[in-house]
């Protein structure tokens, strides 16, 4: 047990006996500081980066499930790391939304994103007009768009944090950008955080060899919802598929027996329509 699950235990000790408020009385500022942003006491399980040789982290969670946490605690975490190392100045990050809007209002400036997770101290500051965070010991984060894969054709990272990616724009093209530019350090890594949908890119991610997949329902991080949220979302969606999407963080497969299914829609998709011709068809299935 290394010295951060030991201390959560000590503190857990402390609630359950009754002591936890007056060991925090006896605190001072730095020391609560200290507590309130060191991740390890705070985090599930499924919020803390796997151990071994992985290239991709691939975190498929329900709603509300604290994937963006985790996203932000990771990078938080991996530039305090690089602070250490004599190139810190040089450390490379880039993020990558649905659209740069999202990205900016979910990944930097939400409730769980980069500026809310660090502390005074260590709080990068956050250039809008080139959609850039810099930390105080020079590592910088780049906001990306699937809308634009391109963006990504010249800037080179240690580290990509990718949310969302199951709806994404172009996102064969943004992700086949991206591993282009994941080549500084010994070891480039990219997070993916998103609520899955089984799209071709997803499938073959979580077969890959360099992948560690990890799924979260809702419910594992209700204690952080509103009160009576998974309760009623469980009583009006409880038992569909998109219950098993949405809050259980499941790739939902079509449906056997199903008419059409995703892979044949797949197989058919292109960039755009060619000229078509007008054709009706009745469908009468039996009841």
């Amino acid at each position: 047990m290394h010295s951060g699950e030991s201390l959560r235990s000590a503190l857990i000790g402390c609630a359950e006996g009754g002591l936890l408020p007056a060991f925090l009385a006896r605190l001072d500022h730095r020391e609560l500081t200290f507590l309130r942003h060191d991740w390890r006491l705070w985090a599930h399980a499924h919020q803390l980066a796997p151990a071994g040789d992985w290239r991709c982290w691939l975190l498929m969670g329900g709603r509300g499930a604290g994937k963006t946490r985790a996203g932000a605690e990771w990078l938080r975490a991996c530039v305090r790391a690089a602070a250490l190392r004599p190139d810190s100045d040089g450390f490379r990050i880039a993020l990558v939304g649905e659209t740069q809007s999202d990205a900016r209002e979910v990944m930097v400036e939400g409730i769980s994103g980069l500026l809310s997770v660090h502390p005074a101290s260590e709080r990068p500051s956050w250039q809008s007009s080139r959609r850039r965070l810099e930390w105080p010991n020079g590592a910088v984060a780049q906001v990306f768009s699937s809308e634009d894969p391109d963006a990504l054709r010249g800037p080179q990272f240690h580290l990509a944090w990718c949310d969302e990616l199951a709806k994404w724009r172009h996102v064969q093209e943004t992700w086949d950008m991206l591993q282009f530019a994941l080549r500084l350090g010994e070891r480039p890594r990219q997070l993916v955080t998103t609520t899955p949908r089984p799209i071709p890119l997803l499938k073959r991610l979580m077969a890959d060899p360099a992948t560690v997949a990890v799924t979260a329902p809702t419910e594992s991080n209700a204690a952080h919802l509103a009160a009576g949220f998974v309760a009623a979302i469980r009583a009006r969606y409880g038992g569909t598929r998109l219950a098993r999407q949405e809050l259980d963080g499941e790739m939902v497969e079509s449906r056997d027996g199903a008419m059409w299914n995703r892979d044949a829609l797949e197989a058919l998709r292109t960039d755009r329509a060619p000229a078509l011709e007008r054709i009706v068809v009745a469908v009468d299935p039996p009841a």
